[in-house]
């Protein structure tokens, strides 16, 4: 059976974390501050609230700048990026995470929501985010076989942390689960690209390939360059 881990924090990432805040472990920690400015413009459906669509747009935001902050920490030694958790992750990081809204406008014709944030991460962020995620990775676990099998979406907006529970579904190869959470959320956010690319990595679980690529598709279409890639992969052009 393959093992899956977490994203590993180096032993230096360990050695910062139980040093927070005291003056005995030295000044070197290797525990960068990482500031970003990113932006992100979102295009609501028809019947897309306001509301809904830019907390889609500042997720955007959000998580581009996570993964800009990990690739440096990457770059330097104080993480290790495990694919099949990491999007899990970094999602809560990005629920998490500080931030000040530099600039937000709306293009009505097209309905379309620009925002640009200015954020600081540090390593103790994706710490902790991953602390959480273990967390509620055993909460879930515990759910009963109803709850699995019709998940509750809950009228709030909190896109970081329901995409963050459909990869943790995905992490641990509860593929049916996942498919049937993400079907739920999709009447809710059925213009968001991000989830349709999650879906796609659940039917290719389940070796739906049809399926995937139409996900693929769609996710490309709303803008997730990832998946057009992706799409170029699984179904290569003549």
């Amino acid at each position: 059976m393959r093992t899956r881990r977490p994203i590993i924090i180096y032993l230096s990432a360990l050695l910062w974390f139980l040093c927070a805040g005291r003056t005995w472990c030295g000044a070197d920690t290797r525990n960068p501050t990482m500031v970003s400015v990113t932006g992100f413009s979102y295009a609501a459906g028809p019947h897309e609230n306001p509301e809904t669509a830019l907390a889609l747009a500042l997720f955007g935001a959000k998580y581009k700048a996570v993964v800009k902050s990990s690739d440096l920490l990457v770059d330097a030694g104080l993480l290790n990026e495990e694919p099949d958790q990491k999007r899990a992750i970094f999602c809560l990081v990005a629920d998490a995470m500080p931030f000040q809204l530099l600039e937000k406008s709306v293009d009505a014709a097209r309905r379309t929501y620009t925002v640009k944030i200015n954020s600081t991460l540090t390593l103790a962020d994706y710490v902790m985010a991953e602390i959480r995620n273990k967390t509620l990775q055993q909460e879930e676990m515990h759910l009963s076989l109803k709850e699995e099998m019709e998940p509750s979406v809950s009228a709030a907006i909190e896109p970081a942390r329901e995409l963050s529970r459909a990869y943790r579904y995905i992490s641990n190869r509860h593929w049916r689960m996942a498919i049937i959470y993400m079907d739920h959320l999709e009447t809710k956010y059925p213009h968001w690209g991000p989830l349709h690319l999650a879906k796609a990595t659940a039917y290719l679980g389940t070796n739906q390939s049809e399926r995937a690529l139409s996900a693929l598709t769609s996710a490309c279409y709303l803008g997730v360059q990832e998946a057009c890639l992706e799409m170029n992969v699984l179904d290569p052009p003549d």
